[in-house]
């Protein structure tokens, strides 16, 4: 059994996925950070960024929990969740 990912290594990864799409610094993504309002993704937009988690983490995340998604702290406690609800089986 793989140990699990850090919280640490999620952020980055998410942080790195945000940075590409939105052409910005890692470093100028924080957690605390809101998707819509400090970062300026719309609602497709959002739709494109967690395709492109799915796909980083390979995971599927169902559109009602994309609602509850608000800031990059969200999205990391969201994977953070997941992976470990679905690494004990």
């Amino acid at each position: 059994m793989t140990a699990p990912m850090p919280n640490s290594e999620i952020e980055r990864k998410v942080k790195d996925i945000l940075a590409r799409k939105l052409d910005r610094k890692p470093e100028d993504i924080h957690g605390n950070s809101r998707l819509t309002e400090d970062l300026g993704v719309d609602s497709f937009g959002t739709v494109e960024l967690m395709f492109e988690i799915e796909e980083a983490f390979d995971l599927q995340i169902a559109d009602s929990e994309l609602e509850q998604v608000r800031t990059v702290d969200d999205i990391v406690l969201y994977l953070r969740t997941w992976l470990d609800t679905h690494a004990k089986k």
